[in-house]
């Protein structure tokens, strides 16, 4: 190395460390800086308006009630032109939502596939979100099983102290009294029947129907069309002919789905380590909930368009994981299968196709 060439990098070692010593000094107005430049566009961010017109699936909780900082708990929204509705909200729904762009004030209506608390323990966030984000002057509407009426109007309970703090500090035009809470509507499949309409207005048409969660009463998966296409959701079951039967043809299956080969492994570890109960657990959980194998065999029955699997048990925290769950559905399903996570969207456009898509902020 010459004189000059050495002399040249003594110079460019020291500019890179004059500006990394700037960065360190200054980070917190870079910061500032980056976040002004951000704000406007993550506070008024729409996911509804990056998306064609036609049916969309948002995976707004792809985890189930074992911990996993990556997912939040069960939690799936459909967008169908400019009308938004979730399918549970386990915890940190709200949260991943509000991430993703979809505004809680937009939220028509809830529906419960069933009332493990799981399904349910991000609902008053949510529902605080729809009223205090938005101004809502009506409550969240919530639908669900018998027992949703009760469940709604014990979280109502216990944010009722809360929410008179917030109108007290804000005022009625902020947080109007009305909007306070959740609205809770019950329905049931009557005796013989296989399914229920239980929406149907603005062009799209939601109908539940039961699936097998025993010793879970009332649970059901829902059936989604709007502009020609169609999404199902199973909701927590053992394979089910139900599901099959309402997938007929549908454009997009979401199923849960649970590992027998990786909770074997949880299982073990449990109880090599003297944690008998949670042992006990991963074993019971088997017999309610479907494989992945299970769940291409619905699929490929149904002849649905493309499978994403979701609810995934147990955790998947090490990455290629959610790719062990792929790997089992490919034995018996031949069309497009996906492991989804917290973020992705599978858009169905009205013109036909399919578009995956990722928008998490």
């Amino acid at each position: 190395m010459t004189s000059r060439t050495g002399i040249i990098w003594l110079v460019v070692l020291a500019l890179l460390s004059a500006g990394a010593a700037a960065i360190f000094w200054f980070r917190a107005d870079i910061a500032t800086n980056i976040l002004r430049r951000a704000a406007g566009a993550g506070v008024g961010a729409a996911l509804k308006a990056e998306l064609p017109e036609g049916l969309h699936a948002v995976f707004c909780g792809t985890g189930s009630p074992l911990p996993d900082r990556s997912r939040a708990g069960p939690c799936f929204a459909v967008i169908a032109g400019e009308r938004v509705f979730v399918f549970d909200a386990g915890e940190g729904a709200a949260e991943t939502l509000a991430l993703m762009g979809v505004n809680a004030g937009d939220i028509e209506r809830v529906f419960l596939t069933h009332l493990h608390s799981d399904h349910f323990d991000g609902l008053a966030p949510l529902a605080l979100q729809h009223w205090a984000g938005a101004a809502s002057t009506t409550p969240l509407d919530v639908a669900g099983p018998i027992g949703t009426s009760r469940v709604a109007a014990g979280l109502n309970e216990a944010y009722t102290i809360d929410s008179g703090y917030r109108m007290a500090h804000h005022g009625p035009e902020i947080v109007p009294a009305s909007g306070f809470g959740m609205a809770a509507t019950e329905f049931a499949i009557p005796e013989g029947a296989n399914d229920l309409v239980v929406y149907d207005a603005n062009g799209v048409r939601i109908i539940a129907f039961p699936v097998d969660h025993a010793p879970v009463d009332n649970a059901f998966g829902y059936r989604i069309e709007y502009a020609g296409r169609s999404i199902v959701v199973s909701g927590d079951t053992s394979r089910a002919d139900s599901v099959a039967q309402a997938a007929r043809g549908a454009d997009l299956l979401v199923h849960e789905a649970i590992s027998t080969e990786l909770n074997a492994i949880m299982q073990d570890a449990a109880n090599s380590n003297d944690r008998r109960n949670v042992g006990t657990i991963f074993h019971d959980i088997l017999d309610y909930h479907t494989s992945p194998e299970d769940a291409g065999a619905v699929a490929t029955e149904a002849g649905a368009g493309a499978l994403a699997l979701t609810h995934l048990l147990p955790p998947t925290p090490i990455p290629g994981l959610d790719q062990v769950f792929v790997r089992a559905a490919r034995t018996t399903y031949a069309g497009p299968v996906w492991a989804m996570r917290d973020g992705d969207v599978i858009s169905l456009p009205r013109d036909g196709g399919l578009v995956r898509s990722h928008h998490m902020r």
